[in-house]
Formats: C-alpha cells, sequence, structure tokens
C-alpha cells in the first residue's frame, strides 16, 4: 500500500469537510473532473484510496491530543493544555479539525458507493466487492469515532449533491450505532481476509478481519460482551503476537501478523508521513517533547497533570515492554535543571532515528493490533461470567508471557472484579499512546475520577462534570467533547450544543 498511499490525494471531492459552503465550486484546474475519475474501476480504487487519505491527518495530531492527552497516560509541559486539563470550548481548533477530518473520509465514502452503480461491467466481482466493502469498513470508523467525540451527529450516508444534502439534524447516538454496525457487517462479508497485491488489492488495505474486529470493538463500547465475544472467534490464530514488542512500532513488521489494521504512511511529504518523533521523544535529543507520560515522582510539578496513577508505576518489574514505550536517553532534565541525566522519561515508542528529515517518518502507525483483539475478547468473557483458569485467563497469560511477566491464575485473580482489574491494567501497559486510554476510561464510566485523582495532585482544577452525559446504551458516566460552533453556521439543522457548552 506504500506504493500508491501518496497519490491518494488525487481523489478530492470539492471540499475539505461536507458542510463547507463552496462544496459545489467548480474541480480546480489540473485535477481530473470527478465524474470522469470515478467513471471507471480504475477510478473507483482511486476513490477508494482517497477514503483512506484522512486518516493520515488524524493520527499525525488529533488523535494524539484528543484521545491522548485526555486520558492519564499522558501530559504536556507547554501552554497547549486544552485537551490535557479539559478545558476545551466550541472554538477550539482541533475539535473543528476532528470533525472536518472525519466527514472529509465519509463523504468520499458516500461518493464511491453511489458511483459505483453507474459502472455498467467490473473486472470481477471480487473486485467490486473489494470496493464496496473498504468504503464501509471506512465509513464505520469514522462514524465510530464521531460518536465517541461527540455523541449524536448528522448521520450521512448518501452522496453530497446540493448543500441541502449536507445540513442534516444530528441524529442520536443510537441510529449513529445502528448504521456503524450495518455497515460493519455488510463489510465483513464483502472484504477478503487478506490481499495478494496488485491495483487495489494493496497489502494494507482493511480486511474481513480488521472490520470483525472494529465490530468487535463497538461492541465492548455498547457493553455488547456476546457480540464481543462473537465477532473476535473468527480472529483467532490468523495473527499472532511479536515475540519483540517493538517490531510492532518500528517499521519492520507492517501489516504484518500482529497488525489487523494501520495507518499506512510512507510517502515523501509531511502530509504523508508522521511526526510522532516530535510529540513524543524530544527532538534529537535535546529535550522538549510535546507529550510526555504520568509519573508519580513528578508530584504534579512540571506543568500540567504530570501524575496521579501515573503510567510510568503501571509497570511490574521484568516488563519487556518498558523500555520499548518509555526511555531517559540520558539526556539532561529540560523541566527540572537540579535534577541528574536520565531523571525524566518520554515516549520511547515511536522513535525513528533513521528517516530524514527526522520529523517525517514513513513508518504505519497501528490502530488495532492482534494483541487487543486478545484482550477485547478476555475483556468480554470475563464480563459475561468469570471462569476460574478458563479461555480470559489463556487470552490474559498470552499477552503477559509474550511481555515477559509471570501468569495470573485463580489464586492472584480471584474474582471477576479482580480480574477486571488485571484487564484494564494490561490494556493500559500493552496500548499505551495508542490512542486507547481515553476511550477506554469513558466507556466504563470512570473518565472524571481519573483524571479528578490528578486534578487534585496539581490543585486548583475540577472536572467538568458538566459535560457528562448518561449514555444512552450503557447509562455510564459519559464525556463528550463540543460541537464545533462553525457547524451552527454552516448547517442550522444541527441545533443543540452538548451539555456544558
Amino acid at each position: 500500500m506504500k506504493n500508491y498511499i501518496k497519490y491518494i490525494g488525487l481523489f478530492l471531492i470539492g471540499a475539505t469537510c461536507f458542510s463547507c459552503s463552496n462544496i459545489l465550486d467548480p474541480e480546480p484546474e489540473g485535477q481530473v473532473a470527478l465524474e470522469e475519475l470515478l467513471s471507471t474501476e480504475e477510478g473507483l480504487i482511486t476513490g477508494v484510496n482517497g477514503v483512506y487519505q484522512p486518516l493520515q491527518p488524524i493520527f499525525q495530531n488529533t488523535m494524539i491530543q484528543l484521545a491522548g492527552r485526555s486520558s492519564d497516560d499522558g501530559w504536556t509541559w507547554r501552554k497547549e493544555t486544552e485537551s490535557d486539563i479539559f478545558n476545551i470550548d466550541e472554538s477550539f481548533g482541533l475539535i473543528q479539525t476532528t470533525w472536518e477530518n472525519h466527514y472529509q473520509g465519509i463523504t468520499r465514502a458516500n461518493t464511491v458507493l453511489e458511483r459505483m452503480s453507474t459502472i455498467e461491467e467490473f473486472s470481477s466481482g471480487e473486485m467490486k466487492a473489494l470496493i464496496e466493502g473498504q468504503s464501509k469498513f471506512m465509513r464505520a470508523f469514522y462514524y465510530f469515532n464521531l460518536v465517541r467525540f461527540y455523541g449524536g451527529v448528522p448521520l450521512i450516508i448518501e452522496e453530497i449533491k446540493t448543500p441541502s444534502d449536507a445540513e442534516l439534524p444530528r441524529s442520536s447516538i443510537e441510529e449513529v450505532y445502528a448504521q456503524i454496525k450495518l455497515d460493519l457487517n455488510e463489510a465483513i462479508t464483502l472484504l477478503p481476509t487478506s490481499y495478494s497485491g496488485g491495483s487495489g488489492k494493496e497489502v494494507g488495505r482493511a480486511t474481513k478481519y480488521a472490520a470483525m474486529a472494529l465490530l468487535a470493538t463497538v461492541n465492548l463500547e455498547l457493553e455488547e460482551w456476546s457480540a464481543a465475544v462473537s465477532n473476535t472467534e473468527g480472529i483467532l490464530g490468523n495473527g499472532s503476537l511479536l515475540e519483540n514488542y517493538a517490531d510492532n512500532f518500528n517499521g519492520s513488521n507492517e501489516n504484518g501478523p500482529g497488525s489487523i489494521f494501520e495507518v499506512q504512511y510512507g510517502g515523501e511529504t509531511g502530509a504523508t508521513t508522521t511526526t510522532l518523533r516530535n510529540t513524543f521523544a524530544p527532538e534529537a535529543m535535546q529535550g522538549g517533547a510535546a507529550t510526555l507520560p504520568t509519573d508519580d515522582r513528578l508530584n504534579g510539578e512540571g506543568g500540567s497533570l504530570s501524575s496521579g496513577n501515573g503510567i510510568v508505576q503501571e509497570y511490574e518489574e521484568g516488563d519487556k515492554r518498558f523500555d520499548v514505550t518509555l526511555a531517559d536517553y540520558g539526556i539532561d532534565n529540560f523541566l527540572f535543571p537540579d535534577q541528574p541525566k536520565g531523571s525524566l522519561l518520554f515516549v520511547n515508542k515511536y522513535l525513528n532515528d533513521v528517516d530524514q528529515p527526522p520529523n517525517q517518518s514513513t513508518w504505519n502507525y497501528p490502530i488495532i493490533r492482534y494483541a487487543e483483539v486478545l484482550l477485547m475478547r478476555a475483556e468480554a468473557l470475563n464480563e459475561i461470567g468469570y471462569t476460574a483458569n478458563g479461555e480470559a485467563f489463556d487470552l490474559l497469560n498470552e499477552i503477559r508471557i509474550n511481555a515477559g511477566l509471570p501468569v495470573h491464575d485463580a489464586t492472584t485473580l480471584t474474582s471477576q472484579e479482580e480480574f477486571r482489574m488485571a484487564i484494564r491494567k494490561e490494556r493500559r501497559v500493552e496500548l499505551a499512546f495508542e490512542t486507547k486510554r481515553y476511550f477506554d476510561l469513558n466507556r466504563w464510566g470512570i473518565l472524571e475520577a481519573r483524571i479528578q485523582f490528578q486534578m487534585d495532585i496539581k490543585g486548583e482544577l475540577t472536572f467538568p462534570g458538566n459535560r457528562l452525559i448518561s449514555h444512552p446504551v450503557t447509562g455510564k458516566s459519559y464525556f463528550l467533547y463540543p460541537i464545533p460552533l462553525v457547524e451552527f453556521s454552516n448547517n442550522a439543522n444541527i441545533q443543540e450544543q452538548n451539555p456544558g457548552y
């Protein structure tokens, strides 16, 4: 997929987001007209490539801030504390960017799906299924992020041909999830388990296993435990844990057995590479990373919510994942100059010291890994009912053995609640800084408690509890970001803002 990912910008649908006023403007000079581009099978393949493209900016910055610093894992010493201390309002730029990027992918998927009906003949039924299945998978993926960030959003599932097509009211959370599950169930029937290569069949595209894993993630979010078990069943044995944990992130095993779905980077420009080295690890080892791991040794000092149930302290002795995820690099402590060298930890997971320039990494970003599938299944099995030394123990221990840790059994985890806490801890460590923790805390209904604990250490901060809702499906306390302010001007039918804004 890296061979063609740099060209996906060729597929442009008028404007960046569905609600922009210039959506019907003529195509810029030098670009292929949409009608011409999507009139052939090859054009539709290019169109599908464009559906994937918003993943690149989303995982360069958006998810790192809105689903990274907003958890209890990461913090920033800089003034970029909006998501870290939950003082975001509806005018915050990343709120708008997130909305635009996701709807850009949705509108492109809708256009591809509608234009498929104009193609009289495909080279094969397989290719037709691939185009439809990928478009529906990606549409579901984008809506899943939107509904978790914003709650109910306008549910647009047809091609936008006039501005009024985009000016829909907010659908309910339940309605959005119904569409997500419909798309994913259809994608499962359409997508292959793997790709053989060639145009439209490049390795790295969404597979049947990716659709099953994403649907299982949806099931966990909605506490549909039996469905999560069912949807992970077919993935077992069709992937594996990588013996070297670092190989999940260092470009050496991209789209391999440890991975279910990744953001495909590997281009030559800033838009098709990542800047995670700058975000996490100190640039050129001189200090100044934007996001650091929470560490109880900091006692709330250094900047924002630096400690309180710190992730540094979550690692057990002998965990092989620690040195891969965190490192001090032996450099000066730029926050506390009176402390010795190497006394400040950084996130090491995405440090790429091979690519040049150093702020442009070509390594893919993992969205769903095989390890997460095992942990999802273990969690769901335990929620259905605790079984001493049952399958859930086997799944959890598979992760722990791979990390060099002792196994758990019914003498160390004696109840459903103890197993639940062990799974939550293992998810935090195994999936650290992979934009999972915020969503986990929110779906478990404990986001406020975890963040307020950090705020109490920092002092003079209070979690905005007025921005929580009771999730209509699970009943859990659930935080929502605001609908971007500009969308109320773009779409008068949205009308209602989320609580507390």
